[in-house]
């Protein structure tokens, strides 16, 4: 498989900038996945957490789900704005 600049210097730039949205997307799925899985500890019912911090890491988690459509406009990876992680 050719990489982007390949793919550019081949002429094919419409599979060169589907091949850049991918590696933005999957990159973010990774690290989203990652955030995700790192907080799941926030929502059992045996975590050492306030109802208020709680909701707050629940708050934190949707918006990581949301961020495919938070940041559809971005055009490239370091466009993606990313929730705040709770404190």
């Amino acid at each position: 498989m050719l990489n982007i600049e390949e793919l550019i210097a081949s002429g094919d730039v419409g599979a060169a900038l589907a091949a850049a949205a991918e590696d933005k997307w999957g990159k973010l799925r990774r690290l989203r996945s990652e955030l995700l899985n790192d907080s799941d500890r926030t929502q059992l019912a045996d975590a050492p957490l306030t109802d208020t911090k709680k909701a707050e890491w629940a708050t934190y988690r949707q918006a990581l789900r949301d961020m495919p459509i938070d940041n559809s406009s971005a055009t490239v990876y370091e466009d993606i704005v990313w929730p705040t992680k709770p404190s």
